[in-house]
């Protein structure tokens, strides 16, 4: 079928999944290596309609230093255990070693929405994920186990549409960051009931293994200069 093979040259993944989420679509789960806001932006009016948007993602590129953690959430050394002060500002309520992790992606987060460019439809997008946040209608995990290689797009359609129950988009680009740049990127897209079947088990089975991320995200946005 026509644009069912994405490679981010011909055809851009964030174009192509923007056109299946305009088709009626209800829910949109993805799961992605890392999350560059700005690159949702061509995908801000779907985001700001579906009933449901979640976003299971890995931790982002930059690495930051352990002193910076500490140094943000209070994070100490206390007879061999690890504790978060009352003081701490990102990740006052994580309480478990791997949520250093969390705590990671939150800075390098800030560190990205400082950098990106001061437009209107940057703020849009940012405003918008954070009422998302607000409302519940985005659900932001944070997989600990590990980078997420794998990237894949999954869209549920209403009862009686053409493409019920949904579609999927598995490949190699992440989402967020679509470049026509890189020809050698591959995405399909799945309509197969059996294997929709298989990829929403998959999902479900990671999503579980994720942490919650959404209030992280939400404070970094209130932070943020579009929120200022």
């Amino acid at each position: 079928m026509a644009q069912d093979i994405i490679d981010n040259h011909r055809v851009r993944l964030v174009d192509r999944v923007g056109d299946l989420l305009q088709a009626g679509a209800t829910r949109a789960r993805f799961a992605v290596g890392y999350l560059f806001l700005d690159g949702l932006i061509p995908l801000r009016a779907e985001i700001a309609r579906l009933d449901e948007v979640c976003f299971l993602i890995g931790n982002v590129v930059n690495r930051i230093g352990q002193q910076q953690i500490r140094d943000e959430t209070g994070l100490r050394t206390r007879g061999g255990d690890d504790w978060v002060s009352d003081q701490a500002d990102v990740a006052a309520t994580l309480r478990h070693q791997h949520d250093v992790f969390a705590v990671e992606t939150a800075l390098n987060l800030r560190e990205t929405i400082a950098a990106i460019p001061r437009t209107d439809e940057t703020r849009a997008l940012l405003l918008t994920l954070a009422g998302r946040i607000a409302d519940g209608g985005l659900k932001v995990r944070l997989y600990p186990n590990g980078r997420i290689h794998a990237k894949a797009a999954l869209i549920t359609y209403p009862t009686g549409h053409a493409d019920t129950p949904g579609i999927a988009v598995i490949g190699s680009s992440n989402l967020t960051l679509a470049s026509r740049s890189q020809p050698t990127e591959m995405n399909v897209i799945i309509r197969s009931p059996d294997a929709l079947c298989d990829l929403e088990t998959w999902y479900a089975g990671i999503w579980e293994q994720g942490q919650d991320f959404h209030r992280e995200l939400f404070d970094e946005l209130g932070q943020s200069w579009a929120l200022d």
